[in-house]
């Protein structure tokens, strides 16, 4: 569900991730797409141009001024480690 919410909000579709998938292996001939497959693109980064709070404190005066909902994301430890 979390999947297509992300999905909708990018404007991509699940054709355009079957599309992105990597090669097989690693090799001096597939470095070059591996590369591109795994580098961010503005899409990847669309997240960063949000307008994040540091704080619930803020998030919740921020969310209540302009009578939107409140995304509330917390993670403890290093996110890279834990997939």
């Amino acid at each position: 569900m979390v999947a297509a919410v992300l999905m909708l909000t990018l404007g991509q579709t699940e054709a355009d991730f079957a599309r992105a998938k990597p090669p097989a292996s690693l090799t001096d001939a597939t470095f070059a797409e591996v590369t591109r497959h795994a580098t961010p693109t503005s899409s990847d980064l669309a997240f960063q141009s949000m307008d994040w709070r540091s704080t619930i404190h803020d998030g919740l005066r921020a969310a209540q001024a302009e009578d939107k909902p409140l995304l509330l994301w917390m993670y403890f430890g290093d996110p890279r480690g834990h997939c």
